[in-house]
């Protein structure tokens, strides 16, 4: 199948830069309940030689049967699946990647699907190998990689790929259970080569941590996450606290443990989230004929939420960004769990400022609650909402965008921010500091005082308060600080 220059295709990032090297195998993606077909199965990568330009052989046939009106892949399902020019795209770089090469963990939970499977592996392939085939010039800007397992903190070689991400300034964000820890996970969350470590704890109690993950370390683990905390604590990478509700940690005592011990500890993050192996394919009749009964977990994930907001911290939604982004019935369970949290509202005194606990690690931040808006098509401002808004030029005036991501490129080439003068992008990961992203550097927030902008525009889906508090440590009364609403 061929197509020309301006021909429309449907494509994905995943497919032309991604790259799954998983347990059993390795794929372009393996996102939530979403995976896209092998490229090579483990018995095949087993003792091969595989080279970037097979990678890109394996791209370019996916892209194909995406594209082919008779094939039946999974891809085709998925909510990610764009259209594009196909001169726009592309199968060389590495992107996204999805870095589980083995299952080996030291925890047993109930929920995971390699305990219900007892299917917990060494790596049976160089997973490192295959990445190296990946020069630094291949590497996108804004690459990341999501390293899990299994545990990460058990493999032998776990300094190795820290340092081959540091030197290919890939944002790494480490998902760990927090049971093992490693000095060299403290280093590279203080310095920013892990961009984000995220931790399961899943159980506010040691006995509710006993029952579903078949270990009586839940205090150590807590010891843990309080040192982690200290080097998320520094500026550079940040400590994230997950709790997965699941069946048997929804009860009351452990919403009160949970959220309390996060008040104590002062992650830099939360996360909220589900078992969500009963919306694979394989169960998903099962909950659309709701004989796979959610009530419980969203009942307990929204006190939770409350619980949290009502002492001054905000959880963030880890479905909105991972199983919603993917399949309909993601969403759908996320919208049951905002609609159990308005309801609910009411009940938690959210906003008191009485109940609102100091940070202890940093001070308190600013409360930002409330932001000036602003919207492109065309450009236009409000404080508050949208409603009632009104035309806006930045001609004459220095820019700065925040954080740098795709999404910040794509405003920037709207015409109407184009009228600014650009400075640069501002960061946090010191894994971006120093690029140069669409013609413009990226900075260190703390160069916000030196660069002296008129207008930072903050363009984060996520994190929005994390950023513009950030911002008002080293902006100017002066600076404008508008945030992205669409």
């Amino acid at each position: 199948m061929k197509f020309a220059a301006d021909d429309v295709v449907k494509t994905c990032s995943r497919i032309e830069s991604g790259l799954r090297l998983g347990p059993d195998g390795i794929r372009a993606c393996c996102f939530s309940v979403m995976v896209s077909p092998f490229y090579w199965t483990v018995d095949e990568a087993e003792g091969l030689e595989i080279t970037r330009e097979m990678i890109v052989d394996k791209r370019k046939e996916l892209f194909q049967k995406l594209n082919d009106d008779h094939s039946d892949i999974s891809c085709k399902k998925c909510l990610k699946v764009e259209h594009k020019k196909f001169k726009d795209v592309g199968f060389e770089n590495l992107g996204f990647i999805d870095l589980a090469h083995f299952s080996t963990c030291n925890l047993r939970c109930s929920f995971c699907g390699f305990t219900q499977a007892d299917n917990f592996k060494n790596a049976r392939y160089d997973a490192l190998s295959i990445l190296e085939r990946f020069a630094p010039e291949v590497v996108d800007w804004d690459s990341c990689v999501d390293f899990n397992g299994g545990e990460p903190s058990l493999l032998k070689d776990l300094d190795r790929y820290l340092d081959y991400f540091k030197s290919r300034a890939i944002r790494v964000r480490l998902y760990s259970n927090g049971l093992r820890y490693r000095q060299s996970i403290f280093d590279a969350l203080a310095d920013g080569t892990i961009s984000w470590l995220i931790v399961s704890l899943d159980a506010g109690t040691p006995s509710t941590y006993r029952k579903i993950k078949k270990s009586d370390k839940f205090l150590k683990v807590i010891e843990n996450l309080a040192r982690y905390s200290v080097a998320g604590s520094q500026g550079r990478g940040m400590l994230a606290v997950k709790y997965i509700f699941s069946d048997g940690n929804c009860g009351e005592d452990d919403v009160a443990g949970f959220v309390y011990s996060m008040l104590a500890i002062r992650p830099q993050k939360i996360y909220l989230g589900f078992d969500f192996f009963p919306l694979a394919d394989k169960y998903k009749h099962q909950f659309e004929r709701g004989v796979y009964d959610y009530s419980e977990h969203i009942d307990a994930y929204a006190k939770t939420y409350l619980l949290l907001k009502r002492h001054g911290l905000t959880a963030v939604h880890f479905t909105e960004s991972f199983l919603s982004v993917v399949i309909q019935n993601g969403r759908n369970l996320m919208q049951q769990v905002l609609d159990r949290i308005k309801l609910l509202e009411p009940e938690y005194k959210v906003g008191d400022p009485l109940l609102h606990l100091q940070d202890f690690r940093n001070g308190d931040e600013p409360a930002a609650s409330e932001h000036t808006l602003f919207a492109t098509g065309p450009l236009r401002v409000k404080a508050g909402t949208m409603e009632g808004d009104s035309a806006w030029s930045l001609a004459g005036k220095r820019v700065m965008i925040a954080p740098a991501t795709p999404l910040s490129v794509e405003i920037l080439s709207d015409p109407d921010v184009g009228r600014g003068t650009m400075i640069g992008f501002l960061d946090r990961s010191g894994s971006v500091q120093g690029k140069s992203v669409s013609g413009h550097q990226v900075y260190s927030y703390k160069m916000i005082s030196e660069l002296a902008p008129d207008v930072i525009l903050v363009t984060s889906v996520f994190h929005k308060n994390d950023i513009v508090n950030e911002i008002a440590k080293y902006a100017d009364a002066k600076t404008q600080v508008l945030v992205y609403v669409g």
